[in-house]
C-alpha cells in the first residue's frame, strides 16, 4: 500500500471513529447506565461527554511526535491506529450487544 492510500484510509477511519463513538457511548450508556437510574442521552449529549473525556485523559508523550511527522513510520502508526480504533469501537458495540441479550 502505498503512502498516499495509506494517507487516505487513514482519513477516512478517523472520520468514521469520529462518528462511531459517540454513537457507541450513547448506546451503551442507554443499555446500561440508566438502569441505575440515570436518564436517557442522546448523540450530541454523548458527543459532548466524549469530547471532556478525550480532554480529561490526553497525555502528550514522545509517541505523539510521530502525528506531526510524514515519515513512512509515522504514517504507519497513525494507519494501525485508525483502523485498531474502529475495531474496537465495532467489538466493544457488539460484545455490549451479545450482554444485553442476555442481561
Amino acid at each position: 500500500m502505498t503512502d498516499k492510500q495509506m494517507k487516505t484510509t487513514t482519513a477516512f477511519f478517523s472520520i468514521i471513529n469520529v462518528i462511531l463513538t459517540p454513537f457507541v457511548f450513547m448506546t451503551m450508556w442507554n443499555w446500561y447506565v440508566i438502569q441505575l437510574g440515570a436518564n436517557h442521552i442522546g448523540y450530541w449529549l454523548s458527543f459532548g461527554i466524549v469530547l471532556l473525556i478525550d480532554f480529561l485523559i490526553y497525555s502528550p508523550s514522545s509517541v505523539n511526535n510521530l502525528a506531526y511527522q510524514d515519515s513512512r513510520e509515522a504514517i504507519e502508526f497513525k494507519y494501525r491506529n485508525a483502523i485498531g480504533g474502529t475495531s474496537i469501537i465495532v467489538w466493544t458495540l457488539a460484545i455490549g450487544f451479545v450482554i444485553q441479550i442476555f442481561a
